[in-house]
């Protein structure tokens, strides 16, 4: 064993040189600020799931500026819709309430118009595909066009719902001050002559498992991840089938459950998600 013994480095000889308890107190006080820091995380995350709470549960209309070309991300409202000052009421025919945005918290009702229209109005929920047949079956027979306002939902349902719209050969429509997001332009795809109203919003974003899962085990998760994937190819698969260009679904897949990124309506006629479905006979 050598006699030898390296002199204290820098740090050394600084802590050595400090009163006695001086080192102490620094530990304490970083201590303390890690605390702190981590402290300031739990309220931003706390305040955060609060903030998320109040955005998935909110049915009041919220007033958010109008979108426009460089500028389309919005909060996506699962139960309600936008206002703004350049926004009113959409008229939809055959609906009773004055408001119809205050329906946007509710399954989507199915209401018989004059000449051959219909409204969809409120979230598609699961069973509202179901419904929506039972609808055309027993009251629907001369209905020619769908008028659209939701916030979407179950994307299967949105699904079945589409693929029995293009089956009828009906037209779908958002219509002015509008509100067709989520799983909602789907549906819209499946007209065979698809328009969409002055101020009207048409969003997408990604779609999203149920809340919990990540919280269920890695088995769960693991399931929940293939059900996304599987629930993504199902829906280019349907915009494919309705003559819809596919690239839509980019932005869907780069904008965040939270928010909705609204088209604009060059968008919506350059991605075929407005105008006559190719290939197929005007209803």
């Amino acid at each position: 064993m050598s006699d030898f013994q390296a002199s204290p480095g820098w740090l050394e000889r600084r802590l050595l040189s400090l009163p006695d308890g001086a080192v102490l107190r620094m530990v304490f006080l970083g201590v303390l600020a890690m605390g702190a820091s981590m402290l300031a995380q739990d309220v931003l995350d706390v305040a955060g799931e609060a903030g998320d709470r109040e955005r998935v549960t909110r049915t009041e209309p919220l007033r958010l500026p109008q979108p426009q070309p460089g500028d389309q991300i919005r909060p996506y409202l699962p139960r309600a819709a936008p206002v703004g000052p350049d926004r009113g009421e959409p008229v939809l025919p055959g609906y009773p309430e004055v408001a119809p945005s205050e329906g946007m918290a509710r399954a989507m009702s199915f209401h018989l118009g004059e000449g051959g229209v219909a409204s969809a109005v409120g979230r598609i929920d699961a069973g509202t595909a179901e419904a929506f047949r039972h609808f055309l079956e027993d009251d629907g027979e001369d209905v020619r066009r769908i008028v659209l306002h939701s916030p979407g939902g179950s994307v299967r349902d949105a699904i079945a719902m589409s693929r029995l719209i293009r089956e009828r050969a009906l037209e779908t429509e958002v219509p002015a001050d509008g509100y067709c997001a989520s799983a909602c332009p789907l549906v819209l795809a499946g007209g065979v002559r698809r328009s969409a109203g002055e101020a009207s919003w048409v969003g997408v974003h990604q779609v999203y498992a149920l809340p919990g899962a990540e919280r269920k085990g890695t088995r769960d998760l693991d399931s929940s991840v293939a059900q996304i994937q599987t629930t993504i190819a199902e829906c280019q698969s349907l915009l494919v089938d309705m003559g819809v260009d596919p690239r839509l679904w980019i932005h869907a897949m780069q904008t965040p459950a939270n928010e909705l990124y609204v088209l604009t309506p060059d968008e919506l006629r350059d991605l075929r998600l407005v105008g006559e479905a190719e290939g197929e006979p005007a209803a």
